[in-house]
């Protein structure tokens, strides 16, 4: 339940960038000296991250996937000589986050569509390990810049937002590693077969509230989403909050000019099938579908939409009843 980002390297060509990326870590590896590593890792991020437009523009989903997966392998290994950089950090954990989204999952509804019960869980426990791997990096990430922040979770959920109010208010500096230790937890937890993990949704929702008290429209309007889907995904009875839901998720449409349609993909399912609003389910989805090409930001994720729109689309039965 992500608004869909990737981050990639500024070389367009991906065979390119692994053989670039496959170089510099021999040098480093080569190097004995701690600090000229660091420079050298530090400057390859800064490059990595000017040049996170590339993948988003990709045409093509099948290739994009390939190199995606790729990507990862080498930012791993990057981050095994200097997790410091927090740069770095989130960009991996941004690419496993985009990877298990586009492309296992993707594999893992697949398989659900054609009744290969062994084939979903094998993907679908993939997804869950990769979202985990991306919540421990975003985890330590946010333990290695502050060290009070784990006194701070083991209080509960109140305490902790009450330190995120005093410690975390420069919006330039502290939402990303706010932002996406919140989307890494709540998809490990959403894909978990573990009911006991859901205890700590509620450390997410105090992340969520936190980033849009200072930036609602922050990575694509994404704690919007978050909390759209949240209140709708039960029935009132359950603690849904139906008004609540479709409140944030058309605030997000409008912030991104219904340009990012993994939000109307999120709204369909998280919102409409929940209180049964089959027009509106219908509506967004065919707005996926029909919908002309949104520029370079947009080109993959809605890619990957457009895919889940297609099947959604042809399982609206199964829904509604």
């Amino acid at each position: 339940m992500i608004p869909f980002i990737i981050a990639w390297t500024k070389v367009k060509n991906v065979g390119l960038a692994i053989r670039a990326l496959w170089v510099l870590l021999l040098v480093v590896a080569a190097s004995a000296c701690g600090p000229v590593k660091g420079i050298a890792i530090d400057t390859l991020v800064s490059s990595l991250e000017d040049g996170s437009d590339a993948l988003r523009a990709q045409f093509d989903w099948e290739t994009a996937g390939h190199g995606a997966a790729a990507g990862i392998m080498q930012l791993e290994a990057l981050y095994q000589l200097r997790a410091e950089n927090e740069g770095l950090a989130l960009s991996l954990v941004k690419s496993y986050m985009a990877y298990a989204y586009g492309w296992v999952m993707d594999e893992a509804e697949v398989a659900s569509m054609s009744g290969d019960d062994d084939k979903y869980e094998y993907h679908q426990r993939r997804a869950y390990l990769m979202y985990t791997r991306a919540k421990n990096v975003a985890m330590r990430t946010l333990r290695i810049r502050d060290e009070a922040v784990n006194d701070a979770l083991a209080k509960g959920p109140e305490a902790f937002a009450a330190y995120l109010r005093e410690e975390y208010d420069d919006p330039e500096d502290d939402l990303a590693p706010l932002y996406w230790l919140m989307m890494s937890w709540s998809s490990s937890i959403n894909n978990s077969d573990d009911s006991t993990e859901f205890a700590d949704m509620p450390f997410v929702k105090v992340l969520a509230q936190h980033v849009l008290s200072y930036d609602p429209d922050y990575e694509d309007a994404g704690a919007l989403v978050f909390m759209g889907g949240l209140l709708g995904s039960y029935p009132k009875a359950l603690g849904g909050q139906p008004d609540k839901a479709v409140e944030y998720f058309e605030r997000a449409l409008k912030a991104t000019k219904r340009q990012n349609h993994i939000i109307q993909i999120n709204y369909a399912k998280f919102y409409a099938v929940t209180y049964q609003d089959r027009e509106l389910y219908l509506k967004l989805l065919n707005e996926v579908v029909y919908a002309a090409d949104q520029g370079n930001r947009y080109r993959l994720s809605n890619k990957v939409a457009r895919r889940r729109a297609e099947r959604y689309l042809q399982q609206v039965d199964d829904y509604f009843f």
